[in-house]
């Protein structure tokens, strides 16, 4: 291959990396996004998020307060102690200034494991292995 040829293909691929990486940015959705694990508590990162709305975790059995979203559009969320089991995990945001009307799931529904053997659980789960890990709390 000449020197010429060479620049030709090198520019192409280079065009071509350019368009994928363009169009990967264009289509990233900006809608929010939680990250929520297990151990001895409930923990939860909520991103993305707007400025001024509360969230929460939301399970059967556990009643945490509204925390208030930072201006950078995340928030840390945690249960504190909880029997140790398996829990139906959501994170819930809302406007406080619409109230109920406004509530919704951000990101989704997911299986947390709490109490010592947590750990172990949520990477059986994780590798779809669930037969080995307890049903009820």
């Amino acid at each position: 291959m000449n020197r010429r040829r060479s620049t030709r293909v090198s520019m192409l691929l280079a065009g071509a990396v350019a368009t994928i990486f363009a169009v990967g940015a264009a289509t990233a959705s900006a809608s929010p996004s939680a990250a929520v694990h297990g151990g001895t508590t409930i923990s939860a990162h909520v991103t993305g998020e707007r400025a001024g709305q509360i969230c929460r975790i939301a399970a059967p059995g556990i009643d945490m307060p509204w925390r208030p979203v930072g201006r950078d559009g995340t928030v840390d969320l945690d249960t504190g102690p909880l029997p140790a089991g398996r829990h139906e995990a959501r994170v819930v945001c809302e406007d406080p200034r619409v109230g109920d009307a406004s509530v919704r799931t951000v990101g989704r529904v997911e299986d947390v494991f709490t109490g010592r053997w947590a750990p172990v659980f949520e990477f059986l789960h994780h590798h779809r292995l669930e037969v080995l890990t307890p049903r009820g709390r």
